[in-house]
């Protein structure tokens, strides 16, 4: 039973359910467009990312958020005593994320057979692990559905899934204690690096690509900061703090730029403290996504909530953030389109650059399309448009550029 002090200090956490704030949903609408950019390679566009300037990109952001959101919208039942229903609604939504890859893959894996037919071009064949499935196919779609082969540019979502498996566990912890998932967490990170544990593929021997033993930390850490935030106290701003975080944001930035990556066992640390390899989520990536959100949240004057605040509700990245699971399906499923369409072209610089000027626009016909059917279906139940299924957060508490 949660001891009287820490239902006092987690009280807020019931508190009624929050209105959206369109700020979290601009911000996630730029990650979407972005890494759709990022997936649809020899474009002029992917070189103005944020993944050009710093050491980590919008995957570490989706993931913070995911903790952040989750906490929001599953904590406060858990902690009011409707654990089961709690449970239930992380179980559902884990199903949902867990069908949507397996649908995604699929339609993935005919797109690329299908070009590899009709260009006769064996790359299609061969290019990101689709050579299991050609040459091993039904090893390989035993992979595939239990999530154990995942084709290059398509391993998000897995790693999502393991997260909200997680879940439950997390919120049972956090009704005891607030750090505790915490303390788990960092002990789980750390074990995995130091005992070199890692999830395991099939039928390949490679490991996953994002490693969720090690990704879990920065989910976990989205999620007590998003129960400081429901319960009314948000991580608040600390000069020193800003300070330390503003000069991280600047090393990723130098980093980045003049390539000062040091070589593999230059130093005599362990690999996660120095390293920058995406997979397994290095110390130096995880310090460089938290810097960058906080340097953002606490911009000086409120810079960012001004400006996306002034944009208004209805500005086409926030009509995409709103449809978070939909659209990402949508931009994976399109960059798949534009690998095919730019290796059929040459590799022509001009037509990459039109094919994801075209995508973008796609991304903003689709969002809006999918606010009408929401509102349609709202004025024929006689009712508002429903709220997603996550409750949002305030951009001053999560929330940066991505990419």
């Amino acid at each position: 039973m949660t001891s009287a002090v820490q239902q006092s200090r987690l009280s807020g956490a019931v508190a009624p359910r929050m209105s959206r704030d369109h700020r979290i949903d601009f911000w996630r609408g730029v990650a979407l467009v972005t890494i759709f950019v990022n997936h649809v390679p020899g474009n002029v566009f992917e070189h103005l990312t944020h993944r050009n300037f710093g050491v980590s990109d919008s995957a570490e952001l989706f993931v913070f958020l995911a903790g952040f959101a989750a906490a929001v919208a599953y904590f406060p039942k858990f902690l009011s005593g409707d654990r089961i229903v709690a449970t239930g609604k992380v179980v559902q939504r884990t199903w949902t994320l867990y069908l949507a890859h397996i649908a995604l893959m699929l339609a993935a894996v005919a797109m690329f057979f299908a070009a590899a037919i009709h260009f006769k071009d064996t790359h299609w064949l061969e290019a990101y692990g689709l050579d299991v499935l050609s040459t091993e196919p039904v090893r390989g779609y035993i992979g595939l559905v239990t999530m154990g082969h995942q084709i290059g540019y398509f391993n998000i979502l897995p790693l999502y899934v393991a997260l909200f498996a997680m879940l439950p566990a997390i919120l049972w912890l956090a009704t005891r204690n607030i750090w505790l998932p915490l303390a788990a967490s960092v002990g789980l990170y750390l074990f995995s690096h130091l005992a070199e544990v890692r999830l395991p593929t099939y039928p390949t021997s490679f490991p996953w690509f994002f490693e969720p033993l090690r990704w879990q930390l920065l989910f976990t850490i989205g999620f007590v900061a998003g129960v400081f935030y429901r319960s009314g106290r948000p991580i608040g701003f600390n000069p020193v703090a800003y300070g330390i975080a503003l000069a991280v944001v600047a090393g990723g930035a130098a980093v980045a730029l003049f390539g000062l990556y040091p070589q593999e066992g230059a130093l005599p640390l362990p690999a996660f403290l120095v390293s920058f390899d995406k997979s397994s989520m290095p110390l130096p990536r995880l310090a460089h996504v938290l810097a960058l959100v906080y340097v953002v949240a606490y911009a000086p004057y409120g810079l960012f909530d001004r400006m996306v605040a002034r944009l208004g509700p209805n500005t086409a990245a926030v009509r995409i953030g709103r449809h978070g699971l939909a659209l990402f399906c949508f931009g994976s499923l399109a960059a798949v389109l534009g690998q095919i369409v730019v290796r059929a072209a040459g590799g022509d610089p001009w037509v990459a650059a039109a094919f994801v000027a075209a995508g973008v626009l796609a991304h903003v016909v689709v969002a809006t399309g999918l606010d009408a059917w929401r509102s349609r279906v709202a004025g024929a139940r006689g009712g508002a448009a429903p709220a997603p299924a996550a409750a949002t957060v305030p951009a001053r508490a999560a929330v940066t550029s991505s990419g």
